[in-house]
């Protein structure tokens, strides 16, 4: 048997082999690229040995590995995904001191010869669609979060009195609008009625009245606010609420792929569509459980899934030294994330979740804490009905709480 370890990189990869015995039979460096590639297989034609007799490893490192997974793949040799923390733990065993790419390489090699591994989740292509779909959701949520704390903390300087009129919700519609045209006290003081009313006509369940743009109007004449610097103030807000409106348009549409994807009834192999029977689960979350961990199948308990998402308490404890215990957060953030929005749903809609949370708030534990506790039983809920494709039974889920 001849295992072949690769640590890859963006323009180059190490190559090295290792037969029954571990010792080094080649080791090279490729282009990542179909020359390289090219490369790689004439010099497994040239060992003249059948293809059953290879076992090639290479690390998950970043979208890098996909390209040559997929050429090795096809070509019809067997190839094992690694996580990148399953070979430093065996790199730190072997007690390598340096770190450069033949080491690497070889520590994935010998990884494979130990038969100690186990294989990363490779996503179908609905699955990949989902995984992109979803953590460039999360990326863009978290930008326009940020654009919305940067822009709603300006405009409580630059007109202070604005809960008080139509414009409260600044990020609606309507109220985007009437600010990237008049974007402080100052610029809505001076504005006609019919002019902040031309701009909400055309737009559906806006809350703009002719009473209500008086009002706007009166109240920015009276407003606290100084007027310094109101010119360079309101190019910043408009180009923040510029911002805010593109991101809210591509998440929108993200969001229609996302339920696309999930409803497409010419995908007959589909998981999960049963998840959605948990109320206040809905599709985004769904769609954040997928791309992490496929049909679930490689996970053998709801443990291991708390292990893999980081939802568990980090305990150093050493003689009289004891650390705060806190979040371990291993995993995918994007998953994290939507299972304890989804917490906070289920709190909210689901009468059996609402319950463990009230428990453990009676039992001293913290709001957080509580909510983390929802988030481990809705993960665990989650894996066994993906696994099973049961629909949602609260009598079974909860029979033992």
């Amino acid at each position: 048997m001849i295992y072949a370890g690769i640590d890859i990189a963006k323009d180059s990869a190490r190559c090295v082999f290792l037969d029954n015995e571990g010792e080094k039979i080649k080791a090279f460096s490729i282009s990542t690229n179909k020359e390289g590639f090219e490369k790689l297989h004439c010099f497994i034609k040239e060992l003249k040995m059948n293809k059953d007799e290879f076992l090639f490893g290479i690390e998950a490192t970043g979208i890098l590995w996909e390209n040559l997974f997929t050429f090795l793949t096809d070509t019809g040799f067997k190839t094992i995904l690694l996580n990148p923390f399953q070979t430093k733990k065996y790199r730190e065993a072997l007690r390598f001191k340096a770190k450069t790419d033949d080491i690497d390489a070889y520590v994935i090699a010998g990884l494979l010869r130990s038969n100690d591994f186990s294989s990363s989740f490779i996503p179908e292509d609905m699955i990949q669609g989902l995984r992109d779909f979803t953590k460039l959701r999360y990326e863009l949520v978290k930008d326009r979060t940020n654009y919305q704390r940067q822009a709603l903390s300006l405009l409580t300087l630059v007109f202070p009195e604005h809960t008080k009129t139509a414009l409260r919700n600044p990020f609606g519609i309507a109220s985007l609008a009437v600010l990237k045209q008049f974007p402080t006290a100052k610029h809505i003081a001076a504005a006609k009625v019919k002019h902040i009313e031309a701009i909400v006509r055309s737009i559906k369940g806006n809350n703009f009245s002719v009473e209500n743009i008086q009002n706007l109007i009166n109240t920015a004449k009276t407003s606290v606010y100084s007027g310094r610097a109101s010119d360079a103030r309101a190019l910043t807000l408009k180009i923040l609420l510029t911002q805010i409106e593109t991101l809210d348009s591509s998440i929108s549409s993200l969001d229609a792929q996302i339920e696309a994807l999930l409803t497409d009834n010419s995908q007959n192999n589909t998981p999960g569509s049963n998840l959605l029977d948990i109320p206040g689960v809905g599709p985004k979350t769904v769609a954040a459980l997928l791309s992490a961990i496929g049909d679930g199948k490689t996970f053998s308990s709801g443990t291991n899934l708390i292990g893999f998402i980081g939802y568990y308490p980090v305990i150093s404890d050493s003689g009289d030294t004891k650390l705060k215990r806190h979040i371990a957060k291993n995993g995918p953030k994007y998953l994290r994330w939507a299972l304890y929005v989804a917490a906070v749903a289920c709190i909210k809609h689901n009468d059996q979740f609402r319950r463990i949370y009230q428990i453990k708030r009676s039992q001293g534990k913290s709001a957080k804490q509580a909510l983390i506790c929802v988030v481990v039983k809705l993960a665990h809920t989650m894996l066994s009905m993906l696994k099973s494709g049961k629909p949602y039974d609260p009598t079974r889920v909860f029979a033992c709480s």
